[in-house]
């Protein structure tokens, strides 16, 4: 099965009936079943990442046919990868697992500036600011975006999520983050369980 394939096989449901809103849930169900396997060990980063690619190419064949009411957000997350990084592979993935569980996403891209952060957070009234970075070097933006946050008095509105492999717990709550994570499925519960909160 491959990206043309999950299209295809999403407009004949579509044309046999089958309504958008419950082919979108189960694109979403079948995305999280798999990043539950991924996080058991059962799945693979590949397989993840291919069931991250089909859920989207579904996604892009259902938006004509979704209603609001369909599509009912749980909530905004602004994301990113931090100034002088340009690496978006993990981004990529958590921003299609972000949107199988039901969120809006504004992604700004990479090597994004803790200016172009704030702004985007307090343009979208979003709930949730996710930072990415792969790089060692580039780490320490994260700070700096989480700094930008409090002197534009907006850091008690939204939580911060950072992700990436060089990512540790110490480093997130060193930097002032609520949540720091090295994995994409791993950052989509955290986010589901901000939102229930």
């Amino acid at each position: 099965m491959n990206y043309l394939h999950t299209r295809k096989l999403t407009r004949e449901a579509l044309e046999s009936g089958v309504p958008a809103d419950h082919i979108l849930k189960a694109l979403q169900e079948g995305t999280i079943a798999v990043g539950k396997k991924y996080e058991e060990g059962e799945y693979f980063l590949t397989e993840l990442m291919a069931a991250g690619e089909f859920f989207k190419a579904g996604l892009e064949e259902l938006r004509p046919y979704l209603t609001k009411a369909d599509a009912t957000s749980v909530g905004t997350v602004v994301l990113g990868t931090v100034k002088g990084d340009l690496h978006d592979i993990g981004k990529n993935l958590f921003r299609t697992l972000l949107q199988s569980s039901a969120f809006t996403v504004d992604d700004l891209g990479v090597d994004v500036t803790a200016e172009q952060f704030v702004d985007h957070v307090r343009k979208s009234n979003a709930r949730i600011l996710a930072l990415s970075s792969l790089l060692t070097t580039t780490m320490d933006q994260m700070r700096v975006v989480i700094q930008a946050l409090q002197v534009a008095g907006l850091r008690d509105h939204v939580k911060v999520i950072v992700g990436g492999n060089s990512i540790t717990e110490e480093f997130g709550r060193e930097i002032g983050a609520d949540a720091a994570v090295r994995d994409a499925v791993h950052g989509v519960r955290v986010c589901v369980e901000w939102m229930k909160g």
